[in-house]
């Protein structure tokens, strides 16, 4: 049996020495970096610009009071008509004569509609996630007379599959609203270009 002794204490040591190494920890997988959000490829709404006139309307779009943004429209006065067209002045109402005149908000999109001023408490605001640019309007662009330019332009996007919103100012307030169903980048890059002939606050994509 003497000749076995040495194995055995040799199979105890390395037992105990085994028993003492740490464990291997198993290899963890490094997780992908999150993607940007829509949301984050645009200005937050709290962006402010320091001008005073724009950043009241940020202001009120940022905190979703929409009595405050109601207070900041600048009605334009138009005359009423019984006829259709793209471009022409609000309906008359029943009762009222061809040409009576009314203060109006103009919308834009598809076609143009007006909200009057006793009926802005209809409506609801805007629905929108970040600021994509906010650009002087040249003056080589077309200003209707019942749909005005304004000299300032607002772009905020949306969340998703809702149309982009322009909010056009005048140093009076926002004068026209207009829903921009084309969002994509290619898009809303051609309306600066065509329109802008300042950026007071440039896209995240330049």
């Amino acid at each position: 049996m003497r000749p076995w002794i040495p194995k055995i204490g040799l199979l105890v040591t390395v037992s105990l020495i085994s028993a003492c190494l740490p464990l291997s920890t198993p290899m963890q997988e490094t997780a992908p970096e999150p993607q940007p959000t829509s949301a984050q490829k645009y200005h937050p709404l709290e962006t402010r610009v320091g001008i005073e006139e724009i950043d009241n309307v940020l202001s009120a779009v940022a905190s979703g009071d929409v009595q405050l943004l109601r207070s900041l429209v600048n009605f334009t006065i138009a005359k009423c008509t019984r006829l259709d067209g793209l471009g022409s002045p609000p309906k008359c109402r029943e009762g009222e004569a061809e040409g009576a005149p009314g203060e109006v908000l103009p919308f834009l999109g598809s076609e143009g509609s007006f909200i009057r001023k006793d009926e802005i408490e209809n409506w609801q605001g805007i629905e929108v996630s970040g600021v994509y640019a906010i650009y002087r309007v040249s003056a080589d662009v077309q200003s209707e007379e019942y749909y005005p330019a304004g000299e300032i332009a607002l772009i905020f996007v949306a969340p998703e599959n809702r149309p982009a919103v322009s909010l056009r100012l005048n140093e009076g307030g926002i004068v026209r609203v207009d829903h921009i169903f084309d969002t994509t980048p290619q898009s809303l890059e051609a309306i600066l270009q065509r329109e802008a002939s300042e950026l007071i606050l440039a896209p995240f994509s330049r």
